[in-house]
Protein backbone atom coordinates (compact mmCIF):
# COMPACT_ATOMS: atom_id res chain seq x y z
CA UNK A 1 0.00 0.00 0.00
CA UNK A 2 1.53 3.44 -1.05
CA UNK A 3 0.89 6.22 1.59
CA UNK A 4 1.90 9.74 -0.11
CA UNK A 5 3.31 12.20 2.80
CA UNK A 6 1.63 15.99 2.06
CA UNK A 7 2.32 17.63 5.58
CA UNK A 8 4.91 17.16 8.67
CA UNK A 9 5.07 18.74 12.44
CA UNK A 10 8.11 19.69 13.53
CA UNK A 11 7.98 21.06 17.95
CA UNK A 12 9.25 24.48 16.68
CA UNK A 13 8.04 25.34 13.21
CA UNK A 14 10.78 28.18 12.02
CA UNK A 15 13.85 26.18 13.56
CA UNK A 16 15.54 24.69 10.65
CA UNK A 17 17.36 22.27 13.20
CA UNK A 18 14.34 20.34 14.89
CA UNK A 19 13.33 17.08 13.51
CA UNK A 20 10.06 15.59 12.22
CA UNK A 21 7.86 14.23 14.60
CA UNK A 22 4.83 13.74 12.89
CA UNK A 23 3.23 13.32 8.99
CA UNK A 24 0.18 13.46 8.07
CA UNK A 25 -0.50 12.27 4.31
CA UNK A 26 -3.46 10.25 2.06
CA UNK A 27 -3.13 6.67 1.43
CA UNK A 28 -6.07 4.18 -0.15
CA UNK A 29 -7.54 3.90 3.09
CA UNK A 30 -7.98 7.53 3.75
CA UNK A 31 -6.43 10.29 5.40
CA UNK A 32 -3.62 9.29 8.35
CA UNK A 33 -1.39 11.27 11.08
CA UNK A 34 1.38 9.63 12.33
CA UNK A 35 4.32 10.13 14.56
CA UNK A 36 7.89 9.25 12.63
CA UNK A 37 8.31 6.11 15.30
CA UNK A 38 4.95 4.92 13.39
CA UNK A 39 6.17 5.34 9.91
CA UNK A 40 9.50 3.50 10.84
CA UNK A 41 7.47 0.67 11.79
CA UNK A 42 5.73 0.85 8.84
CA UNK A 43 8.78 1.04 6.50
CA UNK A 44 10.21 -1.87 8.23
CA UNK A 45 7.63 -3.99 7.60
CA UNK A 46 7.98 -2.63 3.57
CA UNK A 47 4.86 -0.21 3.50
CA UNK A 48 6.02 2.52 0.92
CA UNK A 49 5.62 5.72 1.81
CA UNK A 50 6.43 8.78 -0.27
CA UNK A 51 5.79 12.63 -1.56
CA UNK A 52 5.60 14.33 -4.46
CA UNK A 53 8.15 16.14 -5.82
CA UNK A 54 8.71 18.32 -8.86
CA UNK A 55 5.72 15.74 -10.39
CA UNK A 56 7.75 12.65 -9.56
CA UNK A 57 7.30 10.63 -6.35
CA UNK A 58 10.14 10.20 -4.66
CA UNK A 59 10.27 7.03 -1.73
CA UNK A 60 10.77 8.14 2.11
CA UNK A 61 13.34 6.09 3.63
CA UNK A 62 14.54 5.58 7.41
CA UNK A 63 18.02 6.39 8.70
CA UNK A 64 20.23 5.97 12.07
CA UNK A 65 22.14 8.75 12.51
CA UNK A 66 25.60 8.10 14.45
CA UNK A 67 23.67 8.55 18.08
CA UNK A 68 21.66 5.63 17.38
CA UNK A 69 18.24 7.99 16.63
CA UNK A 70 16.12 6.56 13.70
CA UNK A 71 14.94 9.51 11.37
CA UNK A 72 12.84 9.62 8.63
CA UNK A 73 13.93 10.95 4.79
CA UNK A 74 13.86 10.96 1.34
CA UNK A 75 15.60 9.10 -1.05
CA UNK A 76 17.93 11.32 -3.18
CA UNK A 77 16.88 12.68 -6.35
CA UNK A 78 17.62 15.72 -8.58
CA UNK A 79 17.45 18.15 -5.42
CA UNK A 80 19.78 18.33 -2.43
CA UNK A 81 17.09 19.12 -0.07
CA UNK A 82 15.09 16.82 1.71
CA UNK A 83 12.12 16.68 0.19
CA UNK A 84 9.77 16.11 3.63
CA UNK A 85 11.21 19.31 4.87
CA UNK A 86 9.70 21.15 1.91
CA UNK A 87 6.51 19.94 2.74
CA UNK A 88 3.89 22.69 4.51
CA UNK A 89 3.51 22.12 8.20
CA UNK A 90 0.51 21.23 10.17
Amino acid sequence: MSNRITHIRKPNVNSPLEHITHVKGVSSNGEFTLTVPAVIDYLKQNYVFYVQAGGRQVNVTHQKSAAGNEYIKTEPDSTRKDNLLSLPQF
